[in-house]
């Protein structure tokens, strides 16, 4: 499914924006590897591990063993860091559903939206983002 959201997300990316899976990312508690990664076109192109200031979305699509740690831990994690969005793509009996986070103050993620599967939103990056989750394999 990382690679479908992948898909998606590189094919509506403004030039210069790049969406890379499991890159390293800094955070202050030590480091994360987000399933999928969006750095801004300043970030360094030949990096292992990202700054979070280089880093706007991270993407997390959850497994039956990365639930509990996807949903609490590395949602605290990448608000300290104070990266912008944080989504979690939760695998329901419906389909997919994507939980949209974004950073409201440091240390703190509001949810703005749940996108389940067979809806359609539009999230509001920088610039704009269609996001449908029954178009990404479960």
């Amino acid at each position: 499914m990382a690679d479908e959201i992948r898909a998606a997300l590189r094919s509506q990316l403004p030039a210069g924006w790049r969406v890379i899976r499991e890159i390293g990312v800094r955070i202050p508690a030590g480091n994360a590897i987000p399933d999928l990664t969006v750095l801004r076109p300043t970030a360094p192109s030949d990096a292992m591990w990202a700054e979070p200031a280089d880093v706007l979305l991270v993407v997390e699509v959850e497994s039956p063993s990365s639930r509990r740690h996807d949903r609490f831990t590395k949602l605290g994690l990448y608000a300290e860091a104070e990266i912008d969005w944080y989504w979690r793509i939760e695998r329901a009996k419906s389909g997919p559903v994507a939980h949209l986070y974004q950073l409201a103050e440091a240390g703190h993620y509001e949810l703005r939206h749940s996108v389940p599967a067979g809806a359609v939103e539009t999230a509001q990056l920088p610039f704009p983002v269609r996001v449908a989750p029954a178009d990404w394999s479960a």
